[in-house]
C-alpha cells in the first residue's frame, strides 16, 4: 500500500468534492422533476461544506490549492 502525505490526501478530497459539486449542480438543472431538482441543489449544497472543511484544512497545514 503506497504511503499518502497530507497533501495528496486533502488535493485528492477537495477534488473529487469539487467534481461532485459540479455534478450535481448540473443535474440539477437538467431535470425537469422537482423534487429531484432539490434533492440534487440539497446535495450540491453538502459539496460545498466538504469544500470549505477541505479547504480550511489545507490552510491549516499550509497547503496551496
Amino acid at each position: 500500500m503506497a504511503e499518502w502525505t497530507m497533501e495528496e490526501v486533502l488535493r485528492l478530497a477537495l477534488r473529487h468534492e469539487m467534481e461532485n459539486f459540479g455534478e450535481y449542480r448540473k443535474a440539477a438543472e437538467q431535470t425537469q422533476n422537482p423534487a429531484v431538482r432539490k434533492m440534487f441543489a440539497y446535495l450540491a449544497e453538502e459539496e460545498k461544506g466538504h469544500i470549505k472543511l477541505i479547504r480550511d484544512k489545507m490552510a491549516e497545514f499550509r497547503i496551496q490549492e
